[in-house]
């Protein structure tokens, strides 16, 4: 099935319409706050969810990998790794709500954590010979928050 027959079947809620195209439809979330609008169209098949296909790779790209870390990738318990799981599946949570919504405080919370991901690599690294649940640098997770 070719675009043009697409659209015309009706299957897209936005006609298929690029988001820098210019339309008299409005959306859920509109007017959106987020300083960032991604390459796919806005409203493309809800009028709740303004990007859908974002919204389910960021549940199962990056918070799935989140949990399975979680549960399969952390056999010996250190709190190290089983932070650093948790904090993937928050960045998969708050893309997910950023990509559903285009709002400022779900870009936030899909940024934000991206720093704390790479905050908790370098803790991770920094104690890696260490024992386990032994921190050899005592203070430096509160001095690298």
């Amino acid at each position: 099935m070719s675009i043009s027959e697409t659209l015309k079947t009706g299957y897209f809620i936005n006609g298929g319409l690029a988001s820098s195209t210019a339309s008299k439809y409005s959306g859920f979330w509109e007017p959106h706050t987020s300083s960032v609008d991604f390459c796919e169209s806005n409203y493309l098949l809800s009028h709740h969810i303004v990007e859908p296909h974002n919204v389910w790779s960021s549940l199962l790209g990056i918070s799935l990998f989140g949990i399975v870390g979680i549960v399969y990738g952390n056999p010996i318990r250190e709190w190290r790794t089983f932070l650093i799981y948790f904090i993937l599946l928050v960045i998969g949570l708050g893309s997910a709500c950023l990509h559903a919504s285009l709002h400022w405080f779900f870009q936030s919370f899909d940024e934000l954590p991206m720093i704390y991901l790479v905050i908790g690599c370098l803790y991770a690294i920094l104690e890696m010979d260490s024992p386990t649940n032994s921190p050899r640098y005592l203070n430096l997770a509160k001095y690298l928050i």
